[in-house]
């Protein structure tokens, strides 16, 4: 889930049930585009399911802490730091994803997930990608 001012928004794995999902949608395409730009490989590993590759990298983007991540970048202004909480654990490609995005769009970025607090900023993490 994500907390922004107008309330708490709660994001499932390839969710559409939101009013802003298209612009969610969409800003996971750009940042997929400025990613891949910038040199990030997604980690396929973290897709449980025999699929073909490109099958795997489609699955990994729709995860819901980078639907909340989307969100959280089209709702608030640059300088307010994103915040999101999740009841399991980060899989380790969301969390280079959020790496990369902190750095690229130098946006702070604060996930709790079952472990621990990560505090995102310049395209590092405060766990030293230990978690």
């Amino acid at each position: 889930w994500n907390s922004v001012k107008d309330g708490v928004h709660v994001f499932h794995v390839k969710d559409r049930s939101h009013p802003r999902t298209a612009e969610i949608y969409a800003m996971l395409t750009k940042l997929r585009e400025q990613m891949r730009a910038a040199g990030y490989v997604p980690d396929t590993k973290f897709v449980l399911f025999d699929l073909e590759e490109e099958e795997k990298e489609s699955q990994l983007w729709y995860h819901s802490e980078k639907l909340a991540l989307a969100f959280g970048l089209i709702s608030t202004e640059q300088g307010i730091p994103i915040r999101i909480a999740k009841s399991l654990r980060v899989c380790g490609d969301c969390h280079n994803v959020f790496k990369f995005v902190s750095g690229i769009l130098q946006r702070e970025i604060i996930l709790r997930d079952n472990n621990r607090f990560h505090h995102f900023s310049e395209g590092r993490c405060s766990c030293g990608d230990y978690w």
